[in-house]
């Protein structure tokens, strides 16, 4: 028989049978979260199915277990909880991050026998969870009625809709004049789309590639000054980016056959070191599978989803006769960016688009050749202002028209 002081401070006596099934509610609730923990509050209501009264989500309780356990030989050690949440294979992982992304860690993780490799395999479990709740706490997921609407015909002309530096989660505070959150992000998407809408109806296009150009989430890690700024923690940022590429995809698909594609920026990234972080592991990889199974699963005929690269550094795609490639262009040094992307790829690129700089350019380098940078939706911010690289919030579209002809133009979206 062992005892605990309940919280009305009663002396509280167990039977041998309450303690065995305790241990074994324990054990199950463990094993059925990635953090290796239980919950207790459920602890209690599973032990009130089983026939026992006498138990409570305290910590008095808790520790008349755990001493159970010890003198029992049942209670792991903290090396032996960590093995469990590194090796788990939990369907919250799988279903939140994919997974054929688990397995290719897991993979990782066996091939390199490395200590630092199953901390971060922990730290996915972690996150996964994370996403999966904020999925069930903060999404929703209404489509409306026109998503279903048959395939329009296909146009002369074409757009690819450019997207990047969204930076969800970010917060700006009247840095010269400038204010952002995501309710603001809200509202310069929605004025995206009103002049997506303009130019396409003027220019007689039905098709719409939207790519996205990376850092759609702030991340807290990548300015660790600056991290009390963060609107929400990185699984919020993670579900709440993936809501609003949805919501722009679905609005697109209500006049437009629209197709995605994603790559990842640095504030993507997992890890904010960079020189530590596995190539591939980033937000942008949740927030593409997310949007893959939303598309999969809405059957919806206009949308479209296309996969880049393995690690989603690139997508390259070509437009009548027009070859473009894709980045967010954090790993870019010198002034011959689309020459070597030509030469790497083998390829003989007109474009190569990239975000980051968090502003609007256009390069000729060459006979109908561009270098393009698209501009952030978030606008000037402190880091931008102390480096005096200031510019205002906007997006950017590439237009090939009926005849033939390339159009690359800057969405001021610094108003609303």
């Amino acid at each position: 028989m062992r005892s605990y002081k309940n919280q009305k401070g009663e002396i509280i006596e167990v039977s041998q049978e309450h303690l065995d099934t305790a241990v074994r509610i324990k054990r199950e609730l463990q094993m059925a979260s990635p953090s290796h923990r239980c919950n207790w509050n459920e602890h209690k209501r599973l032990m009130e199915k089983e026939g026992y009264f006498d138990s409570e989500a305290s910590e008095s309780y808790r520790q008349m277990i755990k001493s159970y356990q010890a003198s029992t030989g049942t209670l792991e050690s903290r090396e032996k909880q960590a093995d469990i949440i590194s090796s788990s294979k939990l369907m919250s992982i799988k279903e939140a991050v994919g997974e054929l992304y688990y397995v290719k860690r897991e993979a990782q993780l066996e091939n390199l026998k490395l200590g630092k490799l199953k901390r971060e395999l922990t730290l996915l479990a972690v996150i996964s969870e994370q996403v999966r709740q904020a999925l069930l706490e903060e999404l929703n997921e209404a489509i409306p009625d026109y998503a279903y609407q048959e395939r329009l015909p296909v146009s002369l002309g074409r757009m690819i809709v450019l997207i990047s530096d969204w930076h969800i989660g970010a917060t700006v505070v009247n840095v010269l004049g400038n204010w952002y959150n995501y309710s603001i992000a809200r509202k310069r998407v929605a004025k995206f789309i009103n002049r997506i809408n303009e130019i396409a109806r003027k220019e007689e296009i039905t098709e719409i590639d939207v790519v996205c150009l990376g850092d759609m989430t702030e991340h807290v890690s990548m300015r660790k000054n600056q991290s009390f700024g963060a609107e929400f923690p990185l699984s919020v940022q993670i579900v709440k980016a993936y809501e609003l590429i949805r919501d722009f995809l679905v609005n697109l698909s209500k006049s437009f056959n629209v197709t995605y594609r994603g790559v990842g920026g640095n504030h993507d990234r997992m890890n904010g070191i960079k020189e530590d972080n596995l190539d591939g592991d980033s937000t942008i990889y949740v927030i593409n599978y997310m949007i893959r199974e939303f598309i999969e699963k809405a059957k919806a005929p206009r949308i479209r989803y296309y996969e880049c690269d393995s690690i989603n550094y690139s997508s390259s795609f070509s437009v009548k006769n027009f070859h473009m490639k894709f980045i967010h262009g954090d790993n870019e040094k010198g002034n011959k960016i689309l020459a070597s992307h030509s030469n790497m790829d083998d390829v003989n690129y007109h474009v190569v688009a990239m975000g980051h700089l968090h502003r609007h350019e256009v390069r000729e380098v060459g006979q109908n050749k561009f270098e393009v940078y698209v501009g952030s939706l978030e606008g000037v911010n402190n880091y931008s202002m102390k480096g005096k690289f200031v510019s205002g919030a906007s997006q950017g579209v590439i237009i090939v028209n009926k005849y033939g002809e390339i159009d690359i133009r800057r969405i001021d979206l610094q108003i609303v």
